[in-house]
């Protein structure tokens, strides 16, 4: 699976290892990958860059930053950067259930994949070999 899904090149280095960590968690869970989420995967990768880059700049220069408007009158809002690392958890956080990568989402992919037919003998009856 790792070999048919290329991790982009151009994300910065914690996006990659945590890449590396998330394609060892799908393998391990025997998540089937194909070529149609390959995408998926790519804006997982992407997402967690955005994130990476946009808590970098907060840790830099903090969470509030202050501006002089049009009347040379100091403001005080939020970073810019907070609502791209917001929006960056949240889109990350969809694709990660979408892919059964949460503990929540990962125990409904279980029992999906779990063979219902064992847990139902009314079930067993529309079981193809």
């Amino acid at each position: 699976m790792e070999k048919d899904f290329q991790i982009p090149s151009k994300i910065c280095v914690e996006a990659k290892r945590f890449m590396k960590h998330l394609l060892n968690q799908i393998k391990e869970n025997q998540i089937q990958i194909i070529g149609l989420d390959h995408g998926g995967l790519t804006l997982i990768a992407w997402s967690y860059h955005t994130w990476v880059g946009a808590t970098a700049a907060i840790e830099d220069e903090g969470m509030i930053i202050k501006e002089t408007n049009a009347r040379n009158t100091s403001i005080t809002k939020a970073h810019p950067a907070v609502k791209i690392q917001y929006d960056s958890i949240a889109q990350l956080r969809l694709l990660m259930i979408e892919y059964g990568l949460t503990p929540k989402s990962r125990g409904r992919v279980d029992a999906i994949q779990g063979n219902l037919f064992d847990l139902s003998p009314e079930l067993q009856k529309f079981k193809i070999a």
